[in-house]
């Protein structure tokens, strides 16, 4: 194999262990095994698991004909930053993250769901491909089939900016075992409540980013489950399903002839 690429030499990918055309165009990310056999099992009428190698759990099958598969990501930026170059490479060109996050707003409630426009760059990973003053934006595309799939199911959701951290407690402000939280990192969560910034989660950036710099074909969106709400001090762990169901009606949406139309940016 080269170094370089570690292709098998009967064409699966080191990590994902997935093939040319294994994975479906339009493509759920998710960061558990066990959300991906969930959404596979449950919400597609046919589904087969194509990779399961390192936890990384992927499944292709179909929506009422339509194909779709959903691929684990793993926690965090860097998993994510492996898996992504192989999903593409094994076919997927529409992506959308379904996962979790803390919010910062107010109103929020667990169970509901939050539709990303942009993140805050705190990740880490997308460094490795444009300097920290280009945008992390998901595509517009992928965020109005969002919108209007969340409208369309009637289910709560909310649309804003995300902050993507490489840390789940001190990196969202969270002390520590010992109760410490550096004040340089409380000052960043001050200042991130008073931007108005909806929430915390550990993907979006990297995946954004990613997307954005490699081809103009790659279209990527996200939707969290509200698990944890930081001004209410509430967590609940729950939502994940109609997070989920939102993102695949989604991605039919994208499939609809009008959305053809969409100038390519």
């Amino acid at each position: 194999m080269d170094a370089n690429n570690p292709i098998s030499p009967d064409g699966r990918t080191y990590h994902l262990q997935t093939r040319k055309g294994d994975i479906a165009q339009h493509c759920l990310l998710v960061g558990s095994p066990e959300r991906a056999e969930m959404i596979a099992r449950t919400m597609f009428t046919y589904c087969e698991c194509v990779g399961d190698h390192r936890g990384l759990k992927s499944y292709t099958g179909k929506v009422d004909d339509f194909p779709i598969s959903v691929v684990t990501t793993g926690m965090g930026s860097a998993s994510t930053a492996i898996v992504l170059p192989e999903a593409v490479y094994s076919g997927a060109k529409r992506l959308i993250r379904v996962g979790s996050c803390a919010t910062l707003w107010r109103d929020p409630k667990p169970g509901d769901s939050a539709i990303c426009t942009g993140a805050v760059r705190l990740d880490g990973a997308s460094e490795n491909w444009a300097p920290i003053e280009y945008p992390a934006v998901a595509d517009f595309r992928v965020v109005s089939a969002l919108v209007v799939a969340a409208q369309r199911l009637g289910l709560p959701h909310y649309v804003g900016i995300g902050t993507t951290t490489t840390c789940f407690n001190e990196g969202q402000a969270r002390p520590d075992l010992d109760g410490y939280l550096p004040p340089r990192l409380q000052a960043i969560h001050d200042e991130l409540v008073q931007r108005g910034v909806l929430f915390y989660s550990m993907e979006e950036a990297t995946l954004f980013v990613w997307c954005t710099t490699h081809g103009k074909d790659i279209w990527a969106g996200a939707i969290d489950a509200i698990y944890g709400n930081r001004h209410t001090n509430e967590f609940d762990v729950r939502g994940e399903e109609e997070a989920a169901r939102i993102a695949i009606r989604a991605l039919l949406i994208l499939n609809e002839p009008t959305r053809s139309n969409y100038p390519r940016c």
